[in-house]
């Protein structure tokens, strides 16, 4: 017998998984992120620069960005004004990650349409943490 918390839900996806797309210059902090989403269990995509991004996050329809302020082009500002602006991805959960920590960062992030900010260098329990209360929202929440 298959307990439905195995079950795959009709988009394909087991309950309780978030799609996570992850967009930073930095191929081996993306690369490094994008390994530790797989290893709690959610489908992860990434990405290098801020156009991509926003193609991808049409195509892939994410839960949750995380998303890196200090791209070259197109900045993680933008991106995530972008984001918000676009019927299709205006709801999606979206994580500054950057090494900017100060208050006045925080204060633009927030500005900016960001849900959450999370400092580089990414604690990965914190990390962890923050995906676990986006997966216990209702959906849509």
């Amino acid at each position: 017998m298959i307990d439905y918390q195995e079950r795959p839900s009709e988009s394909g996806r087991k309950p309780g998984t978030l799609r996570v797309l992850v967009v930073d210059d930095n191929e081996a902090s993306a690369l490094t992120l994008m390994w530790a989403v797989e290893s709690w269990g959610d489908e992860v995509r990434a990405c290098h620069d801020g156009r991509t991004a926003l193609e991808l996050a049409r195509e892939f329809h994410p839960d949750i960005v995380l998303l890196d302020i200090g791209m070259p082009g197109m900045d993680g500002l933008e991106v995530c004004a972008a984001l918000r602006a676009d019927p299709t991805t205006a709801n999606v959960k979206i994580i500054a990650q950057t090494g900017w920590g100060d208050t006045r960062m925080r204060q633009r992030t927030a500005e900016a349409g960001f849900d959450l900010h999370l400092v580089k260098p990414v604690n990965f329990e914190v990390l962890e943490d923050m995906l676990s209360l986006f997966r216990s929202l209702p959906a849509g929440g």
